[in-house]
């Protein structure tokens, strides 16, 4: 991509949406304001006109002049500041739509069929360079599958089948064998394979033939989706191993002629086992990657983002650290979950990566891992996200020193995938039965002062914006129920936790900005997740318009 020249946009007869701050709407849910305020949003104001300059909002009011300025005439829609999903791995994203999708099945029977007819659909005489697949949940399977059983469908051809929340991955002999790992006998059978064992290939997948051309050839989809649906910002959680990936990437699709002309911003992530390598390159969260381009305001595209550490496993795993012992009926290896890292590394490796100028990003699920979260950031005296934080501990709210309360005193945010609840609704009863009220309960959060970000955890949800604020206002269920009503937001949380921490858009405000045909405030559940935005723009530039 070459770099965009500076442009000037005036928008003209636009409605600004009002919100009010995460912590304002916080202090609202307490009860501190009067009751019933946190259910009446605030009213947008008549038409005005916008002028952007150099990236930024530089006037607001009406009749603004034309001269010398492209004009978005805006017939009255509404202005929001630009979307970021605060949580995705675009890698996976990208690859997702060559993969078989093993969402829906409820069984392994059910996924080998979905494998056995994608080969019986292939050409006569043609083999595919590697099967993949991705989307199911072995929490909502009867039993656990074996490797042997896959190598029956798929023979010698490299299959994986990726686990919907990625903890865990279903590999023939096959592809085991290209990474030098045991492979199925008469004598082991084999199993998935899970949590650190599993996180180390997928750093390694380029090595299946076919993995890096299914994915690479995904991203231009994936990016212009994103600018779509009105996000700006996204952060990378993608595996890494070089800081000069993303780079590398935009260059070849810009010399073989698919680069998108606009692009979003991304903040790119950096896990641990790449952290010193990382250092030695002098990056640090928030500075420009090397050899990014530049947005039309001579912002950087590609920025470092911050460490991120998975603490603990997953629910759908059965492998989310807890603190008491999984129902014994599910036949589980480790009885509370799995500790990826504990307490005392987790505090040393926060504390040695803030001092180098990294924020964090620490994966818990369970609620054990959530406590041993809070007490690391606040022994390590790190800033960050806490990400994920399904399950609240039994004392997080009641209790001064609980762990949701150090968390807020610590200042740490809280960055949730909404959208999750839809997918887990089946299986948390069964993995944690009677903790279902302390499960996404994301009012309990805000109302204890918790500053949430919104995002989707890409391909393990949509990612879409929208889906996660109708997930978090309605937390309505496939089979139609509501799951906690009590824990709703209403849309105004679910905006103010989309647009990284920005306030309505005024003079001064950055220029990346939505168009929206409806107010969004005033909108319930289900029109939210049907919203598309009318333009997107980056940096002062129109990035997309909607025909």
């Amino acid at each position: 991509m070459a770099d965009r020249p500076p442009a000037d946009l005036l928008l003209r007869d636009v409605r600004i949406v009002p919100f009010r701050s995460r912590t304002e709407l916080g202090r609202l849910r307490r009860g501190g304001w009067g009751p019933g305020l946190l259910d009446v949003p605030l009213c947008p104001g008549e038409p005005v006109d916008v002028r952007v300059e150099t990236g930024r909002v530089v006037e607001v009011g009406r009749g603004l002049s034309t001269y010398g300025t492209q004009v978005l005439q805006a017939g009255g829609a509404f202005l929001i500041p630009g979307l970021w999903d605060a949580h995705a791995h675009l890698d996976m994203e990208a690859a997702r739509s060559a993969r078989i999708d093993t969402l829906a099945t409820g069984s392994a029977e059910e996924a080998l069929e979905l494998v056995a007819q994608a080969l019986r659909d292939l050409p006569a005489g043609s083999r595919p360079a590697t099967i993949q697949g991705f989307g199911h949940r072995l929490s909502n399977w009867p039993r656990v599958p074996t490797v042997a059983e896959l190598d029956a469908v798929t023979g010698e051809i490299p299959t994986l089948l990726i686990s919907g929340d990625v903890h865990s991955g279903w590999l023939n002999s096959a592809a085991l064998r290209i990474f030098g790992l045991p492979q199925a006998s008469a004598q082991e059978l084999g199993a998935p394979m899970k949590e650190d064992p599993w996180f180390a290939l997928l750093d390694r997948l380029d090595e299946v033939p076919g993995t890096r051309e299914l994915r690479e050839s995904g991203y231009r989809q994936v990016l212009a989706d994103m600018l779509a649906r009105g996000v700006t910002g996204v952060v990378d959680m993608s595996w890494s191993e070089d800081p000069d990936d993303w780079p590398r990437r935009l260059q070849a699709m810009a010399a073989q002629g698919v680069l998108p002309e606009a692009l979003p911003r991304i903040r790119i992530a950096v896990y641990r086992d790449k952290l010193e390598h990382w250092i030695t390159r002098g990056l640090r969260t928030g500075t420009e990657m090397a050899g990014s381009p530049h947005l039309p305001d001579g912002s950087p595209v590609l920025v470092q983002g911050p460490l991120k550490v998975i603490a603990d496993g997953s629910m759908g795993s059965g492998s989310a650290h807890m603190c008491e012992p999984y129902p014994a009926e599910l036949g589980l290896e480790h009885a509370c979950g799995v500790v990826n890292i504990d307490r005392a590394e987790l505090t040393d490796l926060m504390a040695r990566a803030g001092r180098q100028g990294y924020e964090m990003a620490i994966h818990a699920i369970g609620d054990a891992a959530v406590d041993d979260v809070a007490a690391a950031f606040a022994s390590s005296g790190a800033v960050g996200r806490l990400e994920h934080a399904q399950l609240l501990p039994a004392d997080a709210l009641n209790d001064p020193d609980g762990a949701l309360r150090r968390l807020v005193a610590c200042g740490v945010e809280l960055s949730v995938q909404p959208a999750h609840l839809i997918d887990d609704w089946a299986a948390v009863g069964r993995v944690w039965p009677g903790l279902e009220e302390r499960t996404y309960a994301f009012a309990d959060m805000v109302a204890a002062g918790a500053l949430l970000q919104l995002g989707s955890d890409a391909p393990v949800a949509p990612l879409d914006p929208w889906l996660a604020m109708s997930a978090a206002v309605g937390r309505r269920t496939p089979d139609g129920s509501v799951w906690s009503p009590a824990q709703r937001l209403t849309a105004e949380e679910a905006l103010a936790a989309s647009v990284d921490g920005a306030d309505p858009v005024a003079v001064g405000s950055p220029a990346d900005l939505v168009l929206l045909a409806e107010d969004p405030l005033r909108l319930g559940a289900e029109a939210l997740a049907r919203v598309r935005p009318l333009a997107t723009i980056v940096a002062g530039a129109v990035a997309h318009q909607r025909a």
